[in-house]
């Protein structure tokens, strides 16, 4: 019998086929929202498999374009 070491949680999350092109990480069952590059060897990017990945890419961009309505009406 061969001793097989666990996979640290990281390690069995980022699957090659998790990356789209290699930047783009899309893994739903995966909970982690932030996740390290693991291609790149430095970096981080966004879970978009999650859904708390997508609301707070939608607040962000309702702020952006609230502040852009805000800045547009005093200048």
């Amino acid at each position: 019998m061969e001793y097989k070491p666990e996979k640290s949680n990281e390690e069995s999350h980022n699957h090659n086929n998790c990356w789209i092109a290699g930047r783009i990480y899309f893994n739903r069952e995966d909970k982690r929202i932030i996740v390290k590059r693991s291609h790149s060897g430095f970096g981080y990017t966004m879970n978009l498999g999650n859904k708390w990945t997508w609301v707070f890419n939608i607040i962000v961009i309702i702020l952006a374009v609230l502040f852009a309505v805000i800045v547009a009406r005093v200048f």
